[in-house]
């Protein structure tokens, strides 16, 4: 875990009074960041909103503790920002943590892609994905890397900031990936071999 920034700290009753003045005041961030932040899933051990907006009070407290008047920010702007990347450091910790596991709506993009399949999910999209990047190139292997990335949970704008371009080109290179996909799932199913 990053060491958190050291600001100045008041000593004594009165800084304590004010740190917990500055939380009870700001709880709302905490929402806030969440709901504004953070895809809250109940299926993910640590990624439900309990535990989430427990660990944002963490970092409301952390924020409370090292603000520093002096610097000339609000507290509410400082709060959002503390609390914003607290949540983004624990949802990597707990991703990481995690198995590989494959969100709904990815193995279905997926799976329609060949729809007869029965067998794994996991084993079956890993298939597909490392058979579109041996196979293809430009746009298209850019769209299995696009769908592999959406896959470990990354959103299309993390995706097109990872690739310096607009969020619409990573939707169109997923499109173009699942266009190619499709037809060569279509060949091999009828072939009767694996991809």
């Amino acid at each position: 875990m990053r060491p958190f920034r050291q600001g100045r700290r008041t000593q004594g009753g009165g800084g304590r009074n004010r740190r917990d003045q500055l939380i009870a005041d700001h709880l709302n961030c905490v929402r806030w960041g969440i709901h504004s932040f953070i895809h809250v899933n109940e299926n993910v051990c640590g990624l439900e909103y309990d535990d989430l907006y427990q660990e944002g009070c963490i970092a409301l407290w952390r924020a409370a503790e090292t603000f520093d008047e002096q610097q000339g920010a609000q507290f509410h702007s400082y709060a959002i920002s503390v609390i914003h990347n607290h949540l983004l450091d624990y949802c990597r910790k707990v991703q990481s943590r995690t198995a590989a596991v494959v969100p709904l709506e990815d193995v279905e993009t997926v799976r329609s892609i060949a729809p007869a399949w029965d067998g794994d999910s996991s084993l079956f999209v890993e298939q597909v994905l490392e058979y579109g990047k041996r196979t293809y190139s430009g746009v298209a292997k850019l769209g299995v890397e696009a769908l592999e990335l959406k896959i470990a949970g990354y959103s299309g704008t993390d995706i097109a900031k990872l690739y310096g371009v607009q969020p619409n080109h990573v939707g169109a290179w997923i499109s173009r990936a699942a266009q190619k996909l499709k037809k060569d799932m279509f060949l091999v199913e009828n072939s009767g071999t694996n991809p």
